[in-house]
């Protein structure tokens, strides 16, 4: 018998094992991991409760989502409407549209008779989803949808649209991201209780609040060019304070972190 090739072979086998029994153990910690976050979800709920903090009905199951890519459009004078509707570039990437008899919006002016005239009138009018109204300023914003979800307060992908007193709409201006593709891979997201606990645990939320609303949108997360734009998952969470004022938050979906956006930039 070469015991040195036994001894080779001997070697190379508890090397495996040593490698199996390592990957064994790694596993089971990580599932051990996983077992001690799901605990403390019962933790969480219970340190939120005791500083008044209540939800309602959360989503139990959560659909992975993909991060997504478009770009900036950049408006032609083929894309300027004729007839009623005059239109100007205001720059490459926003266009407004005036009215030269001004379109009524009906009874009365409402998100849904809003909503009507922007599948009606605005190209492409059917990807927007309506957002805010401002009564006072006579104005209302609605934010672009890409994968089927609101874009959280971009500088471009929105519709913001003007009327008078008489409830006629007079102008809008739009702007628009194309070529949008999904990622490939999915990517699992965070509980809303989850990101509802972040805010908390970081002084963002305070105690004694009303959660409104949960909704899974997105939000520009990077750059990838001049006119390019890379956005992720992102929990909108609106809530009511205790004073009565109401506030929004967002919290990045996978990585659960806080998401600072600009949201008064939408009712200027």
């Amino acid at each position: 018998m070469d015991w040195s090739k036994t001894k080779t072979i001997f070697i190379i086998v508890f090397s495996i094992l040593n490698v199996f029994l390592y990957s064994l153990y790694v596993n089971r910690y990580t599932e051990y991991e996983k077992v001690e976050v799901l605990g403390n979800d019962s933790s969480s709920e219970e340190k939120l409760k005791d500083d008044n903090i209540s939800y309602g009905e959360l989503p139990e199951l959560v659909d992975p989502e993909p991060y997504v890519n478009a770009q900036i459009n950049e408006f032609t004078n083929d894309e300027i409407p004729k007839g009623n509707q005059q239109g100007r570039i205001m720059d490459e990437n926003s266009l407004r549209v005036d009215f030269r008899e001004p379109l009524s919006l009906g009874t009365e002016v409402s998100a849904e008779t809003l909503t009507a005239f922007v599948l009606g009138n605005v190209t492409k009018g059917k990807d927007y989803v309506f957002w805010e109204m401002n009564q006072a300023e006579k104005k209302a914003v609605f934010f672009q949808k890409v994968n089927g979800k609101p874009l959280y307060y971009s500088d471009n992908g929105r519709v913001t649209v003007y009327w008078n007193e008489e409830g006629e709409v007079t102008y809008y201006e739009q702007s628009l991201y194309d070529n949008v593709e999904l990622g490939e891979q999915p990517k699992e997201l965070i509980p809303p209780i989850q990101a509802i606990y972040t805010l908390y645990t970081r002084g963002v939320l305070p105690a004694n609040s009303t959660i409104d609303t949960t909704e899974i949108g997105y939000s520009v997360y990077v750059q990838v060019s001049e006119n390019a734009r890379m956005f992720l998952p992102t929990w909108r969470i609106s809530a009511t304070l205790a004073d009565g004022t109401k506030e929004e938050y967002f919290i990045n979906a996978v990585n659960n972190s806080i998401v600072e956006l600009e949201a008064e930039e939408a009712v200027k």
